[in-house]
């Protein structure tokens, strides 16, 4: 049977599950879009900008787990999602970019062809280093298996980018699609490395569990592995959610300052290993037992770290098991306890008395958010708050931008979530100067029915630059912002704007607009706030 490159690409992304696809048509992509018109069983949610597309489908990956797939157009489209792709590589989000080319292929550069860049190729693996090109319609069935193979493999996940030209997707083909490619199993430690990581452990008597983003799914095994050791467990930024903040050994970031340089031994899972500002202090001796999926991480690591090469969950149930089998744990604690609950309620109080008006806002979402909820944060003051202030209660609800720290790409990001999710509540958090990066969005928003509640914090600046040239040189440039009014703007959209003064309408605010459904814009006015990078980065400890 004859098909086009573009009935054969649809074909594979139904074959791999893909319900959705995020995107933008143009005339290089026309045949596939018109292959998925014709297919009928993916759903668009067509954006105002190819990065809104880029952040949804980086949305839907994080909050699910599953590959979330966008299309933008060759040259400037791809440019425009680059930064969400960057995004989506800093916290190993399996998102698939497919883009298109330039008309005539490889023969045509160099002559100014719509959209041509001098190299598109090396431009996208400069930023997520994976990609493929299919030169030919019969080479379609295997790049795209090729790609998800990738994306859903165990360990780390990162996006990756399918070029596929307008000659290739308008090319008939006799290609066909073999048998589905079978997922590899997850990487185990050696037995080698596992019996050092147990004699390091042995003679531990304060141990630490230090989960980051690659343990969001290993949230069973990380919680029996702290129960044998009797050990904090510290979650990063990106591993918040890995276990409920409910359990009375979990710590948010913010803790890890004050306990790292007091413990004689970590067992890092999943993480990098490396605070935002530069590297975690820990006490001279510490042993390090770092589990992590990607070898390139591993030599990153301080002198004399034992090194577990594997997948999350399996590393540290071999880990257990292996302890296990040297001798049984430690047994319940009290001074550990007690010591738990000091930094837990240390960490609290600081950011509570330290950032009073930001604490209220954040608390009073927090009280109207379900405990399913997801919070999207931004880089605004509430969202660094958020970071160790907000409690969250299970994997993938809360979602943040990592080390890229990416301005803008909240609320974008939360309209992918909401796809993914539509039967949870979803807040995206914002100051005045990010939610203009993808404001348009609220028009996407509004045609597709997607009912995120977006709070806008109105301190009428980059609030966070502004705050560091005062600070530093006791001035400030280009940080102060005029502001549209945001109410009258939902209202340009089609969607409900609420003023919330105050912490206490704030929370009246977000459950009204849980209540009522429908895409909601919340306009909040703060003042400017303390540095709170002191605490991110840990020069300021809390405990």
């Amino acid at each position: 049977m004859t098909r086009t490159g573009g009935q054969l690409l649809v074909e594979g992304l139904r074959r791999w599950g893909v319900e959705v696809l995020f995107g933008i048509p143009g005339v290089q992509l026309d045949w596939f879009f018109d292959a998925i018109a014709e297919d009928g069983s993916i759903e668009v949610v067509h954006t105002r900008h190819e990065q809104g597309a880029a952040y949804m489908a980086d949305g839907y990956a994080r909050s699910t787990g599953r590959v979330g797939v966008c299309a933008v157009v060759p040259g400037p489209g791809v440019l425009n999602a680059l930064a969400a792709l960057c995004t989506a590589y800093a916290t190993n989000s399996p998102v698939l970019c497919i883009t298109g080319h330039v008309f005539g292929g490889d023969a045509v550069n160099g002559t100014g062809a719509l959209h041509e860049l001098p190299d598109q190729t090396a431009a996208i693996n400069a930023v997520i280093r994976r990609s493929a090109r299919a030169r030919t319609a019969d080479e379609v069935p295997g790049i795209v298996d090729e790609a998800f193979v990738a994306l859903t493999a165990p360990g780390r996940r990162r996006p990756y980018a399918l070029e596929v030209g307008p000659d290739v997707l308008g090319a008939p083909t006799e290609a066909v699609y073999g048998p589905r490619p079978l997922g590899r199993e997850p990487a185990r430690p050696s037995a080698t490395a596992l019996d050092q990581a147990v004699a390091a452990l042995a003679v531990a008597q304060r141990p630490l569990v230090y989960a980051g983003g690659g343990a969001l799914d290993a949230g069973p095994a990380v919680a029996a592995l702290a129960d044998h050791l009797d050990a904090p467990v510290v979650l990063t930024y990106n591993g918040r959610g890995t276990l409920s903040d409910r359990l009375p050994r979990v710590l948010p970031p913010a803790a890890a300052f004050a306990l790292l340089p007091t413990v004689d031994a970590v067992v890092a899972i999943g993480s990098r290993f490396f605070g935002s500002l530069g590297p975690l202090r820990l006490a001279e001796g510490t042993a390090v037992v770092r589990i992590d999926a990607d070898a390139e991480q591993l030599i990153r690591s301080p002198a004399g770290t034992v090194s577990l090469l594997a997948d999350a969950t399996a590393g540290t149930l071999d880990l257990l098991a292996a302890l296990k089998v040297a001798g049984p744990g430690t047994g319940p604690r009290p001074d550990v306890a007690a010591d738990i609950a000091r930094v837990r309620a240390a960490v609290a109080d600081g950011l509570h008395q330290g950032w009073p008006e930001v604490a209220a806002m954040a608390d009073a979402i927090r009280a109207a958010l379900p405990d399913d909820g997801i919070l999207v944060d931004e880089m605004t003051q509430v969202g660094y708050w958020a970071r160790s202030g907000h409690p969250v209660y299970a994997p993938r609800t809360y979602i943040g931008s990592g080390y890229q720290g990416t301005l803008g790409s909240g609320f974008a990001t939360s309209l992918g979530a909401k796809v993914a999710n539509p039967d949870r509540v979803v807040v995206s958090i914002n100051g005045d100067g990010g939610f203009l990066f993808t404001a348009a969005e609220l028009a996407t928003a509004h045609q597709h029915g997607i009912d995120v509640i977006a709070v806008v914090f109105d301190d009428g600046a980059y609030g966070n630059v502004r705050g560091i040239q005062q600070r530093t040189y006791g001035r400030e440039v280009g940080s102060s912002l005029t502001n549209p009014d945001w109410v009258g703007l939902a209202l340009a959209f089609g969607i409900a704007g609420t003023f919330a003064p105050d912490a206490v309408s704030l929370r009246r605010a977000v459950a009204d607009a849980i209540e009522r459904g429908g895409p909601a814009l919340i306009h909040v006015p703060i003042g400017p706030q303390p540095d709170m990078w002191a605490v991110i980065g840990g020069r300021q400890v809390l405990a």
